[in-house]
């Protein structure tokens, strides 16, 4: 909209915050991969001595291949279940739909506790797989079912079953339709779903600190970790962080062409049939998977929660958290509890100015740039991005803003992706006719827009609530023992020696699985009743 004077003020406020916010941290960390020195005397630190480190090259192999491996297996996983979601209509779909989104904005160390109480020492299955690539590799599917079946599921839905239904009428099998023209016409987004899922592997770091913390195990993500909080190797850590962006940047690029293909259907017509006899019997198997795999590790989560040390069910876990004595990354529940939901509210907040910003930047202002700039968070590792702000703000993370103003960057690009449809997709003649009448564009945006976006507002600032809430990766590495969170408490319980120890990160980890359910509950219900 030509002469819109907000559009141009909100193009230069969301070019500004992704600079302090993203660009300066990045930044600094490339600045101090090639500039700095090592502290430590006869310790090399420079680009090339830690890229020809025999053991780094081992940690970013180990990356590699654990995220190469946890992407095949979960395509494999996801890969029937988008198939069969996306061909057949049956009772309980949109049910199980969902479902698969409950792993998806789980707490990292929610899923990870929950395997600990499945597999881990004194698991309900009686295998203790801790410090075992088994259990990486099935967290890692856990997480990131949802990934595959959704996006290839909604694209194969998009495209209607015209073409399966044409093979069949020439002779086609069932299984030949399938080999011949189904997976074909899935292959790129199963390729899109596959890159996003190995870059969301790639750069784990909290189901791998929680459940495989022994250092063969170790990725990247926590090797930065490890350099940072506990070695003081910053120059390391910082080329370490530089090869990841790299990494991860050259994948993030490939995924957002790959996304672009999606774009194009085949055939826009037809809709899910009902299942065969045969249909059936895989559409059972495949819930009672799904069941076995999101629910099994909540499940024993919550039982292990309630069995007290002594082997008897009750609340004893939840009041020994309340009485548990204070430590550097757990002061008390109440005060983690309270860290929590302050921080999510105040990272909210400004996760949704700023994606209403950049929204109405891209779509108002003409500032379309903004629009494939707003990913970059997405491709940024929480560890990373926090490593940035200690070398760049120190002062600032040292404050009550700076766990926040972290969680808001990493939410932000989900609170944009939520807004920028809705605001295109409002009747250009509104503001036109406002303006007819004599109403700016602020009174536009706060009288005529605002009030039409108030659905997508609202589920923006769930989902930003929910990131904030369980993100530990950022949090771990710039908290404070004022500041500590559940994430990080949890951590804390769990690094500590005893039966009780563990039993109250047990606890800990419910309330906080609790709290996330409810905010998707209500998240769910908006969602319903308003879209």
């Amino acid at each position: 909209m030509r002469g819109n004077w907000l559009g141009t003020v909100t193009g230069l406020l969301a070019t500004g915050a992704l600079i302090a916010l993203l660009f300066v941290p990045l930044g600094t960390i490339l600045v101090r991969s090639f500039t700095g020195g090592s502290s430590v005397p006869g310790l090399e630190t420079g680009p090339l001595a830690v890229l020809t480190d025999p053991y780094y090259l081992g940690r970013i192999g180990f990356t590699a291949w654990q995220a190469l491996l946890s992407t095949l297996l979960t395509v494999v996983v996801g890969l029937p279940s988008a198939i069969l979601l996306a061909r057949y209509r049956f009772t309980g779909r949109r049910a199980l739909t969902a479902a698969f989104t409950v792993p998806f904005v789980m707490p990292t160390v929610v899923a990870g506790m929950g395997f600990l109480a499945l597999v881990g020492p004194n698991g309900a299955l009686g295998v203790d797989l801790r410090n075992t690539l088994a259990i990486m590799l099935a967290a890692h599917v856990f997480y990131n079912f949802a990934v595959v079946a959704r996006l290839v599921g909604g694209y194969l839905e998009s495209i209607g079953p015209r073409l399966e239904e044409a093979a069949a009428t020439l002779g086609a099998g069932a299984w030949r339709a399938l080999w011949r023209v189904t997976l074909p016409l899935a292959l790129p987004a199963t390729l899109a779903a596959a890159t996003l899922t190995f870059i969301f592997c790639f750069t784990s770091f909290g189901v791998i600190l929680i459940l495989a913390p022994a250092g063969q195990f170790a990725t990247l993500e926590v090797e930065i970790y490890r350099l940072t909080a506990r070695l003081l190797q910053l120059d390391a850590a910082a080329t370490l962080a530089v090869t990841q962006l790299v990494i991860v940047g050259v994948l993030s690029l490939v995924y957002t062409r790959l996304q672009a293909r999606l774009a194009v259907g085949v055939d826009q017509r037809g809709s899910p049939r009902r299942p065969s006899l045969g249909g059936t019997a895989l559409l059972g198997t495949n819930m009672v998977l799904i069941g076995v795999l999101v629910l099994a590790p909540l499940l024993a989560l919550t039982y292990r929660a309630f069995t007290d040390p002594g082997g008897g069910v009750g609340l004893g876990n939840f009041v020994a958290a309340l009485d548990a004595p204070a430590t550097i990354g757990f002061t008390s529940l109440g005060l983690a509890v309270r860290n929590s939901l302050t921080f999510a509210l105040v990272s909210g907040t400004v996760a949704v100015l700023l994606g209403l910003v950049f929204a109405y930047a891209v779509a108002r202002g003409g500032w379309r740039f903004l629009d494939q700039l707003s990913l970059l968070p997405l491709a940024t590792s929480p560890i990373t991005l926090a490593f940035g702000y200690l070398l760049s703000y120190p002062l600032l993370v040292t404050t009550v803003w700076g766990i926040p103003l972290a969680h808001a960057l990493l939410a932000f690009p989900f609170v944009t992706r939520t807004l920028l449809p809705s605001l295109r997709a409002q009747p250009a003649n509104l503001a036109g006719a406002a303006a007819t009448l004599g109403t700016g564009p602020l009174r536009t945006l706060l009288r005529v827009e605002l009030p039409l976006l108030a659905p997508s507002l609202t589920v923006a600032t769930a989902f930003a609530f929910a990131i904030s809430l369980g993100e530990f990766g950022a949090t771990l590495l710039m908290t404070r023992p004022e500041y500590a969170t559940l994430t990080t408490a949890i951590f804390d319980r769990l690094g500590r020696p005893g039966a009780a120890n563990y039993g109250t990160a047990m606890a800990l980890a419910v309330v906080l699985m609790a709290l996330t359910a409810a905010v998707m509950l209500v998240l769910q219900r908006r969602v319903r009743t308003e879209f």
